[in-house]
């Protein structure tokens, strides 16, 4: 059964448009799920279907045969008859394949007798490749893991929940009164989706894992997940010269996931040279693996955490590496928080990913201990946000957003997300969100 995507509309918008349609993400998301439910949409289209982790695919392409590939494909010469869909799994794989994509869409784009769809486990720009040769011809699409409301669908697929995130009304409105109703419309949803909220904090949002059977089937998969991507995905990179190196520091990453990064620790760790933890972080990054959020800054005067914080995306993967993976012990020794704080910034980003307009994720922290988990940018709006898993409000994290307000002007308004009620403290505006409506 296919699962709505809450972003397929963009994409499906992007797909219909003229430019070449890049939809990147890490593996197993769905993204050659939601290509080819799209092509049961459409089954009067003429599609063509490459997949360049063939050997014999790239190998052609190489050998500058694209456009031979997609007419041996369809039966027709490329422009002439009826349009051409050429999909292209884990495009970023073939760095020959570029050029090729670039002069028939160049030659054909005024008539549209071909449409690209390329999809990547990786930024494009891995190889070095999009942001030259398909500068202005692209558009660039996000597939994440699944958020909080596609992992209650796929856990609970005979229930229908279509409401917009809070995030829309918390960034578009900030209207108590349209929250309240929120509320009320999803509350009978509210026990599914908090089950759903704990099972991501241990097991991330890659579907197959959370609809595994058992903790050993979670497990399993995670491990062969990970092997998957180091020997499709890192082997190939002729750069990357020691995958067990690779693994352990991702390793390192994920023990400290939420943390402000120490590079000397890390390095002291894995002891290697400072350039080849920078270099492999890139790589980390580049893959959709592990992102990095940096201070906030503003106007403040304070004196100002500089480095950056940092999360390896996949709670299940976290949960793998550290060998954590119930959330009674989680929650007893601490490390829920920053689960938690993972968990949400994937949220924030599944919103995001369809905004046109500037955005930017940021945290705040002084070196006198007063800090705020994200600061949220959208268009002209700033909005911080503290999340905690508990179920009370505590005073320490409510007097770090009214610093960050009195800090910053550009904030008129603070969300608070835990496990509580949800309620308004107008003095402080300080809205407190219950983490089961995002």
């Amino acid at each position: 059964m296919y699962i709505l995507r809450e972003n397929e509309a963009e994409i499906f918008e992007s797909f219909e448009g003229s430019f070449i349609s890049a939809l990147l993400g890490p593996r197993r998301v769905g993204k050659t799920t939601l290509v080819e439910h799209y092509i049961r949409t459409h089954p009067e289209r003429k599609w063509v279907q490459l997949n360049m982790d063939e050997r014999k695919q790239r190998l052609r392409i190489a050998n500058g045969e694209l456009i031979l590939m997609i007419e041996e494909s369809s039966l027709q010469k490329v422009g002439d008859h009826e349009m051409l869909w050429v999909v292209v799994d884990e495009a970023q794989k073939c760095p020959e394949l570029f050029d090729q994509v670039k002069i028939l869409y160049d030659r054909f784009k005024e008539k549209r007798k071909i449409k690209f769809i390329l999809t990547g486990s990786a930024h494009l720009n891995l190889h070095q490749l999009a942001a030259e040769t398909l500068a202005g011809r692209v558009d660039l699409l996000k597939l994440r893991e699944f958020n909080l409301r596609e992992i209650t669908r796929l856990l609970n697929k005979e229930v229908s929940i279509e409401y917009k995130s809070a995030f829309h009304l918390i960034f578009n409105s900030n209207n108590s009164d349209l929250l309240e109703e929120l509320h009320s419309s999803t509350r009978p949803f509210q026990k599914i989706l908090s089950n759903a909220l704990d099972q991501q904090l241990v097991w991330g949002g890659l579907p197959e894992v959370i609809e595994a059977e058992s903790e050993k089937g979670r497990l399993k998969y995670l491990g062969n997940y990970l092997q998957t991507y180091l020997e499709k995905d890192i082997r190939e990179i002729p750069s990357i010269s020691d995958l067990t190196l690779y693994e352990n520091l991702m390793k390192v990453m994920a023990e400290q996931t939420g943390s402000v990064r120490d590079d000397q620790k890390v390095i002291n760790t894995l002891n290697c040279s400072r350039i080849t933890v920078q270099k492999y972080q890139g790589y980390l990054t580049a893959t959709w693996q592990f992102v990095e959020i940096e201070p906030y800054i503003g106007n403040t005067l304070k004196r100002l955490v500089k480095s950056p914080k940092g999360y390896l995306r996949n709670n299940g993967l976290v949960s793998y590496f550290t060998g954590i993976n119930n959330l009674a012990i989680l929650n007893q020794t601490g490390l829920i928080g920053h689960r938690f704080e993972n968990w949400f910034l994937n949220e924030l980003n599944s919103y995001m990913d369809s905004l046109s307009e500037y955005h930017k994720i940021n945290f705040w922290r002084t070196h006198s201990g007063q800090e705020v988990d994200f600061v949220v940018q959208i268009g002209q709006k700033i909005v911080p946000f503290e999340v905690t898993y508990s179920t009370q409000t505590l005073p320490k994290k409510i007097r770090n957003l009214v610093a960050f307000l009195k800090d910053e002007p550009k904030a008129t308004y603070a969300v608070y997300l835990y496990r509580g009620p949800l309620k308004f403290d107008k003095e402080n505006r300080i809205i407190f969100l219950p983490a089961w409506m995002i």
